[in-house]
């Protein structure tokens, strides 16, 4: 009664019995005839039922495969198909999710890795929240509209839950290449969730008044004066923040107006200077710099602080979104906008000078259309 015996199971195909061993044994006081499983908080119950569990799928799917074949197809080749597609042992869900992280740890990027490592934290997370413990057999197709409420509750909208069950997507393939899953619903996760809404990708820059302040604006010291100037430069001729760093004298002709930007592969590409550019590249015309820069060098943390104080002490008060909103999906908690606006000036980056470009072209008397342009769709504030 307490000796180890091992578990078959037993299909009926075409009126006959087909014997098939698991490889799992238990005893008698560890089996439950009712649920035919090993009871619950027998050691070892969790990762023998999971294996168990997915015997069956594979017998229903051989089943399935079979039923249509010809009637002389009988019982050896049942066996003989289902030892040939059935899933490889693991202890679990998870040991085999671990397996995949490893499997890629020397191959993928480290932004790579930490993605599908915090998507294997989300899916313990979402095992706590459903008060189930999770298997393959799990990843019907019921599983996408559970996750997406389980993400909602999260604060997360339907694009990150996109983005969630596309890695999620990734290891299930890897896991039935591996033989480790015969669950093939999760083939249709996409069609069940949909895509995501079209991003409408709001670009933030200032406005001609605005811009204006900023030119006038005193700083208290030297250094907040070289950051204002600089950002003044980027939004006059639509040069960026990584692009001035590289700038040398010689790649600026004064007298001609025109700025080379050194570009890699020799692809440079020319800027004629407007007359508003001119007039602030004059202020640093005949200073040195390190390594015969243009421009003073100033980091971006740097810069940013300097733009905020600047941007604080010129009023530029209009409230404008919290972060760069893309579509409502980044409300999921149906908050309303009064929550999510700020002031200009908490939001100013070196970032938005080129936007600001854009945006003012006219104004400067230049064109817009310098292969800056960002991808539609795109709205401006």
């Amino acid at each position: 009664m307490v000796k180890e015996r091992p578990v078959f199971m037993s299909v009926s195909f075409r009126g006959e019995r087909v014997m098939l061993g698991t490889g799992i044994k238990t005893d008698f006081y560890g089996w439950d005839p009712g649920t035919q499983r090993v009871k619950q908080g027998y050691p070892g119950s969790f990762a023998t039922n999971n294996w168990l569990d997915a015997l069956e799928e594979t017998a229903l799917s051989t089943w399935r495969v079979m039923q249509d074949s010809p009637s002389e197809e009988r019982a050896e080749q049942f066996r003989a198909l289902f030892q040939e597609i059935k899933p490889r042992y693991s202890g679990g869900y998870f040991d085999v999710f671990y397996q995949f992280m490893e499997s890629g740890s020397t191959r993928w990027s480290i932004a790579t890795y930490k993605k599908v490592r915090t998507i294997y934290k989300h899916l313990r997370e979402y095992e706590l929240w459903s008060g189930k413990t999770l298997t393959f057999m799990d990843m019907g197709p019921e599983f996408p509209e559970r996750f997406r409420a389980f993400y909602k509750e999260k604060g997360n909208g339907d694009s990150t839950t996109f983005k969630a069950v596309n890695i999620i997507v990734w290891f299930l393939n890897w896991a039935t290449d591996q033989g480790y899953n015969v669950q093939l619903a999760y083939r249709k996760f996409y069609k069940t969730l949909g895509k995501p809404e079209t991003v409408s990708r709001v670009y933030l820059s200032l406005r001609w008044s605005e811009l204006e302040k900023i030119r006038e604006h005193e700083p208290a010291t030297r250094k907040m004066e070289r950051a204002r100037d600089m950002f003044l430069f980027m939004c006059y001729s639509g040069i960026r923040f990584s692009q001035i760093q590289s700038l040398k004298k010689q790649d600026v002709d004064v007298n001609s107006g025109i700025v080379t930007v050194r570009r890699p592969g020799g692809k440079d590409r020319k800027i004629s200077m407007g007359r508003h550019a001119r007039e602030i590249y004059a202020r640093f015309e005949n200073r040195y710099y390190p390594r015969d820069a243009a421009l003073p060098s100033l980091s971006i943390i740097t810069l940013n602080k300097y733009l905020r104080t600047i941007a604080r002490e010129s009023g530029l008060d209009r409230l404008v979104p919290a972060k760069e909103a893309k579509t409502d999906r980044d409300d999921p908690r149906g908050r309303g906008d009064q929550y999510n606006q700020v002031p200009l000036h908490e939001r100013l980056t070196a970032g938005m000078a080129v936007h600001t470009f854009i945006a003012n072209a006219n104004e400067m008397g230049i064109s817009p259309e310098i292969g800056l342009l960002p991808s539609s769709p795109t709205s401006w504030k």
